[in-house]
């Protein structure tokens, strides 16, 4: 009996994915009928809302139509997501038949003595370098890899869930270099682009520290008594891996030209982002040469390749449908005109409060507002010309606004359920055991972001 009730709550979680994402539109929905319409008047060139310009408008909720049309605009309007994603992974699909990555993550494996501890300081530490730039998208078709090369090592799949999720949370927030969120707060406020990075490199060693702390207790928990893990203690009968990795290849030298093409693919693509101004068609399109490469070196059958490459989409579909109808959220907030009068809202709460407590609204306003809006980008657009005045008239400088905009923007990517669900998804978690994981996480990087935005406005940060 009581083994019984322990697999039973063991076995509890959320509904699917797709099911969690149509109750937020629910909400979604009811809230154009709620909330009063309103909207801001915008540049016509840059998108910038004009602060002192808001207008209510007619009521527009959204219809019975509209609710599951919106399902088909969150495809359309994420196309360029699901493309890449789809594209290369058909690519990784070929790469992986040739077994360059069993043999190459053996070898890998084989050099670090089997210390898993070793890969997943690694690979924390290489994804949170990408983050850093912003290089988030792209890096979908790979959590399959890291999942599965953590399975391998004998972790349960949360620790490489954790490794991808965690990393990529603190190298984004700390906003060093992240051009859709820092670059463009900063250059809607007229601050240099990048200007105060010094700052930001130390909360990047803040978050990193907090961060790696909590992901490498919980795998010294696991090995040292499965019971810990929260996938269960039968987690390396149970689970399965996203990919296979074929034991007892030799890594040799067909194999080790393929890995450095495809390392240096990888690298290409960073580096053609921050220096060509890449987006994700170009991205995509840079995996081909190496797969065709791939495929005249082992010989492989051409008609097979494309069987190959059809397979490594079709695993991925239901994956990238989350993407999109995750942006159907935005898509209702849009079509029931609701956004803009909820930022309204708040701008006129700010007003006449202290810096320490306007900074503390602002925040946990970006953060909460994250669950609605995932888009750095778009946020900043509306809320910067809102957020500058404002900043003015209490004596706070800019350069501190962008920093709370960043902190509060960055953390909750990768943990609430509307922007979370679609990289959980690919990495094949379910949402109740990654909020049981990574909300004690994410309470410690929040409270540490304000506690460095009040130090930074203490000793005026900025403006640079």
């Amino acid at each position: 009996m009581g083994n019984t009730l322990e697999k039973k709550k063991r076995g509890f979680s959320l509904p699917h994915v797709y099911i969690v994402i149509l109750i937020l539109m629910l909400i979604i929905t009811a809230m154009t009928y709620i909330i009063p319409a309103g909207t801001y008047a915008r540049d016509a060139v840059t998108g910038a809302v004009d602060p002192d310009n808001f207008t209510y408008i007619d009521q527009t909720p959204v219809g019975f139509l509209q609710f599951f049309t919106s399902l088909h605009q969150g495809i359309v309007e994420s196309s360029n997501i699901i493309g890449s994603v789809l594209l290369i992974s058909g690519c990784i699909q070929i790469i992986n038949m040739t077994g360059a990555f069993s043999a190459g993550i053996q070898a890998l494996i084989q050099k670090t003595n089997g210390k898993g501890i070793i890969m997943v300081v690694l690979f924390f530490t290489l994804f949170v370098g990408l983050g850093v730039i912003g290089y988030l998208d792209a890096l979908y078709p790979f959590y399959p890899i890291i999942i599965s090369l953590f399975i391998t090592l004998g972790y349960d799949k949360m620790v490489g869930t954790a490794v991808i999720l965690l990393s990529t949370a603190v190298g984004f927030t700390c906003g060093m270099v992240n051009p859709y969120t820092t670059g463009v707060a900063q250059t809607l406020v007229g601050l240099p682009m990048y200007s105060g990075i010094g700052f930001r490199a130390v909360g990047l060693v803040v978050f990193y520290v907090i961060a790696l702390f909590f992901l490498l207790r919980y795998c010294i928990q696991i090995k040292k008594d499965p019971k810990n893990s929260i996938m269960g203690e039968n987690y390396l009968e149970e689970q399965t891996a996203p990919m296979e990795f074929e034991k007892g290849l030799v890594f040799d030298g067909k194999r080790v030209v393929l890995i450095v093409l495809f390392l240096a693919t990888v690298l290409l693509t960073v580096v053609g982002s921050l220096q060509w101004k890449w987006g994700l068609p170009e991205i995509a399109a840079i995996y081909f040469p190496v797969t065709i490469i791939g495929v005249i070196l082992f010989r492989i059958n051409p008609s097979q390749a494309c069987v190959e490459f059809g397979k490594g989409m079709a695993g991925t579909i239901a994956p990238t449908m989350v993407i999109g109808f995750s942006r159907a959220v935005s898509v209702l907030l849009t079509e029931g005109n609701i956004t803009d009068t909820i930022i309204h809202a708040v701008s006129g709460v700010l007003e006449g409060k202290s810096p320490v407590i306007t900074l503390l609204i602002i925040f946990l306003f970006v953060t909460g507002f994250n669950f609605f809006v995932a888009s750095g980008s778009g946020k900043a657009v509306v809320m910067m010309p809102i957020l500058q005045p404002l900043g003015q008239v209490l004596g706070i400088n800019q350069q501190v606004l962008v920093l709370a905009y960043q902190y509060g923007d960055g953390f909750t990517n990768t943990f609430w359920p509307t922007a979370a669900l679609l990289q959980l998804s690919l990495c094949g978690m379910d949402y109740g055991r990654w909020f049981k994981f990574a909300w004690k996480v994410y309470a410690c990087l929040i409270a540490s972001g304000f506690i460095l935005i009040v130090i930074a406005n203490a000793i005026g940060y900025g403006p640079f």
